[in-house]
């Protein structure tokens, strides 16, 4: 069956481990994932009173607008991979893989990076995989291989990545890969993965810190700055993947990210909010597809947590599950998915949400799509941050809003503190 990008990408990662299909002799491989849709999003009036982000009316005022945009149901990217087998079991290979928006032409997102999503080569041994470069995180294929979708910005079972960007995509990654019967495991260190000194969702572009300048997190705005060796071990990350094939019907993983955000301080315009530290997250994913009608069902449980210094606030802690199905009718998909997610301490403010799916595949490589949902933010209560700023709000308008994501909920619609966000989007999608 032809794959979608997404599944491509998973397939680069496995592929020479037995899963994918074996390469006898060189290639080269070029893909890639084309989508667009018309969509409605409206913004509910949102409540940050109380909080430092009461006066900031990009956070509470209603909208509601109707664009051309992409990457709604899959990302559009363009991939490059290719191998040389050199005999004796060993193969050498490469993946450059980019994103664009269809409706502009433009690159997407990671800063302008011309291949952010993927930038790595590798050595395949007898004994495993070796990759070097940009990759994505481990974690980041625990919940590609668990999803009824692709992780595109109506993809609600990927809201436990809103959390860290460092469970998406690393800079200066070593990864190691085995493939042993029907477990698959992965390893990975990041020496500097993407942490800035300051972390916040603005840009800058030189390396002359500000108390207004800083980064989102695993941004590259700030050169070669971020990438400085720091007695803090600033944007050092670790991550672990498990995957397990019960039988063909069954799959089951588990991952584990952890990262040092060192003297990194969180800001927000000119207020430091508070100092990060350390990061820990992990997630549970399974995937069960029933035999003779093809209907998927699948469910993801995630956990963050930033794990501060005992002389700091206690840090917050983020609990997520997403369950999803789709069930196949004749050249029909239709689905659903439900996601919630919630701060277990901070503001105990949670986010539900609920997105129905129905797909028309006029072939295996073509379909039109329409995707319908909402997202409905609860503020929970006011909470101090480590500087002792009041702040209110669920993870998805807080997290992504303060750098934690590169691209907000829904293709970058975003969501209000204690407000809903409705979405309506049809579109087309083509892979190759």
């Amino acid at each position: 069956m032809q794959k979608t990008v997404l599944t491509k990408a998973v397939a680069v990662a496995l592929a020479t481990l037995g899963v994918g299909a074996a390469f006898a002799q060189s290639s080269l491989t070029i893909y890639g994932n084309l989508d667009v849709a018309v969509d409605n999003v409206h913004k509910g009036q949102g409540d940050a009173s109380g909080t430092i982000l009461a006066a900031t009316t990009s956070v509470t005022a209603p909208s509601t607008v109707t664009r051309l945009t992409s990457s709604i149901s899959s990302v559009n990217a363009l991939g490059f991979k290719g191998t040389e087998d050199i005999g004796g079991g060993y193969k050498g290979g490469f993946v450059l893989e980019g994103q664009f928006q269809l409706d502009t032409g433009a690159q997407s997102g990671q800063d302008g990076r011309m291949w952010g999503r993927q930038a790595f080569v590798s050595l395949t041994t007898p004994y495993g995989e070796v990759r070097l470069g940009r990759q994505y995180a481990p974690m980041f294929y625990s919940f590609a291989t668990a999803t009824v979708e692709a992780l595109g910005g109506a993809d609600i079972m990927g809201s436990g990545l809103i959390v860290n960007n460092l469970q998406v995509r690393q800079d200066n990654q070593i990864s190691y890969w085995l493939k042993a019967g029907d477990l698959t495991a992965a390893v990975s260190y990041s020496p500097q993965a993407g942490v800035d000194q300051k972390v916040s969702s603005a840009r800058v572009s030189t390396g002359t810190y500000t108390s207004t300048s800083g980064e989102i997190i695993g941004g590259s705005g700030s050169g070669a700055t971020a990438e400085a060796a720091n007695s803090q071990n600033r944007g050092q990350t670790v991550g672990l993947y498990l995957n397990y094939i019960v039988d063909p019907s069954l799959m089951v993983n588990g991952s584990v990210l952890g990262n040092r955000f060192g003297d990194a301080q969180l800001v927000s315009g000119a207020t430091v909010l508070a100092n990060l530290r350390n990061y820990l997250g992990y997630s549970l994913g399974s995937k069960y597809i029933m035999p003779g009608t093809g209907t998927q069902f699948a469910g993801i449980l995630h956990r963050g947590e930033f794990k501060n210094d005992p002389s700091d606030a206690t840090g917050p802690k983020i609990n997520t599950i997403a369950l999803g199905v789709k069930h196949p009718i004749g050249q029909f998909d239709v689905g659903a998915e439900y996601a919630y997610s919630k701060f277990a301490n901070f503001t105990k403010g949670k986010d539900t949400s609920l997105m129905l799916m129905g797909d028309y595949n006029f072939s295996k490589r073509t379909k039109v799509y329409l995707r319908a949902g909402y997202a409905k933010d609860d503020r929970g209560q006011v909470a101090s941050t480590g500087s002792g700023r009041p702040i209110a709000g669920g993870p998805l308008p807080l997290l992504t809003g303060f750098g934690s994501l590169e691209t907000p909920f829904f293709s970058a619609a975003g969501a209000n503190i204690d407000a809903t966000t409705r979405v309506v989007a049809i579109g087309i999608r083509h892979h190759f």
